[in-house]
């Protein structure tokens, strides 16, 4: 080999060599230099105590307890399980993922919703705030969303959908009752002038076929009781939720002597609901027994629960 072919595939190595580093580390040196920084890259969901939110001039304050996240406030309300799931994954993922600078106008916030516009989101570590962002509009896409810090005049979008977690009307989960109807096995009526109790009968319970369950009145006789008739009272015992929380102040909404009680019970159940006064606006009052907490139902709901024992059959 001589001098000649050896310098020439010298300069071949080198010249490999450099497009290797120019389209590889340099590359992704070069991409990652212009990347803005995230601000939210210090954020560990996972150490967060307390979230503030804020919109519209109202403050909502979420309190990490026992797991969940607490409506801060009257009542003992906690946001539901999967909006506190979905918040904090969603949190984690912001912290993870890269910001896209789209303007640097802070004129320009505004169109964004960037601004005062915008949603306020406080996040604390103990006493401590650990980050302080806005959360604007939706991106394009629907799956991103425009963020911002009140003394920046950037606006970035992230691949993360912050605007529609951030944009609940009520972070109090309405949810009353949630629960198996299959195992309810027992339900008790309880009026100020009446009470009846119907069961499921044993076969029925051993019963696979759903179809053929029997239900008995069984206190204060005997009677006859539709399956079907029982069937949308089990959707509600089991399966019930408010349709808006109103203040929380038991005055004048009947449940210290509710018209109406309603027992499910059975295997590790004893949903217990009590039906107070209209509130004017045809919805009805209503609490659990074992909780303060109150929520407006439905009057089609109400009216399904008031029975007579004629009416079972």
């Amino acid at each position: 080999m001589n001098k000649k072919t050896i310098t020439l595939g010298i300069i071949l190595i080198v010249l490999v060599a450099v497009a290797y580093i120019y389209q590889g580390p340099f590359k992704d040196w070069r991409v990652n230099s212009n990347k803005p920084d995230n601000f939210l890259s210090a954020v560990s969901a996972d150490a967060i105590d307390k979230i503030e939110i804020i919109k519209n001039g109202e403050t909502t304050t979420l309190e990490k307890n026992g797991g969940k996240l607490k409506v801060a406030g009257a009542g003992d309300f906690y946001a539901s399980e999967t909006v506190a799931k979905n918040l904090l994954k969603n949190l984690k993922d912001a912290s993870a993922s890269d910001l896209e600078l789209v303007s640097a106008n802070k004129d320009k916030k505004i169109d964004f919703q960037t601004d005062e516009s915008g949603t306020e989101v406080k996040l604390y570590m103990g006493e401590e705030v650990i980050a302080d962002f806005i959360v604007g509009k939706y991106g394009n896409d629907y799956a991103s969303a425009y963020i911002s810090k009140a003394d920046l005049d950037e606006t970035f979008l992230v691949k993360i959908n912050l605007a529609s977690i951030f944009n609940q009307n009520d972070w109090r989960d309405k949810t009353i009752f949630k629960t198996e109807k299959e195992k309810i096995s027992k339900i008790n009526f309880k009026y100020p002038n009446r009470e009846f109790t119907v069961e499921k009968s044993p076969s029925a319970k051993a019963s696979e076929d759903k179809s053929e369950e029997e239900w008995t009145g069984t206190a204060p006789y005997k009677f006859e009781a539709s399956a079907e008739k029982i069937s949308k009272i089990l959707d509600i015992m089991s399966n019930l939720s408010a349709v808006k929380i109103p203040e929380q102040n038991a005055a004048d909404t009947g449940l210290d002597k509710p018209s109406i009680i309603i027992e499910a019970a059975g295997e590790g159940i004893n949903n217990i609901l009590y039906v107070g006064n209209d509130n004017g606006e045809d919805l009805y009052y209503a609490k659990k027994r074992d909780s303060d907490n109150i929520y407006l139902i439905t009057k089609s709901q109400r009216d399904e629960l008031e029975k007579q024992i004629w009416g079972m059959k």
